[in-house]
């Protein structure tokens, strides 16, 4: 009986409780990682901002002239890529309209710029959505998902 038990029960129950806390542990350790990201995150701004126009340029030149004259908001949006896993910082970006801009084919008003946490580091590849806010970006598109964070305590 006893090495019934030990040959069937207990691996099974092993089993189980690892389905169980799968997720709970799966959800500690990301948002762990959030936090340390959202840290670099507000350490390297400037320069992933920077380094977010130089990788435009090399794609679009005229358009990261535009980009380079925007203005970037504050605030920060964080949502993770449902595929990838991968924690995601949207900023959103207002541009101003010039007079002498051809009026029939007006350019976007506002847009979203990605920047991508992998490998321990924050990435800025050029990567934009025109026309969206993070927030419409997050709300209208299946492959983000918002990610809550929760105020930092003061000691």
């Amino acid at each position: 009986m006893g090495l019934i038990i030990w040959v069937g029960v207990i691996p099974i129950c092993l089993i189980a409780a690892w389905l169980i806390l799968r997720r709970p542990l799966r959800n500690l350790a990301e948002e762990m990682h959030v936090d340390h990201a959202r840290d670099l995150f507000r350490q390297q701004r400037e320069w992933l901002e920077a380094r977010f126009l130089r990788a435009l340029a090399q794609v679009d030149p005229p358009e990261a002239a535009r980009w380079d004259e925007a203005h970037w908001h504050d605030e920060v949006l964080w949502a993770r890529d449902r595929h990838t896993r991968r924690l995601l910082a949207l900023i959103c970006v207002h541009f101003d309209v010039h007079p002498f801009d051809d009026l029939t084919e007006p350019s976007p008003r506002h847009a979203t710029a990605l920047f991508e946490f992998r490998k321990g580091c924050w990435r800025a590849e050029g990567k934009r959505l025109d026309e969206v806010r993070p927030d419409e970006a997050v709300g209208r598109n299946q492959r983000f998902e918002p990610v809550v964070t929760h105020p930092r305590r003061v000691p």
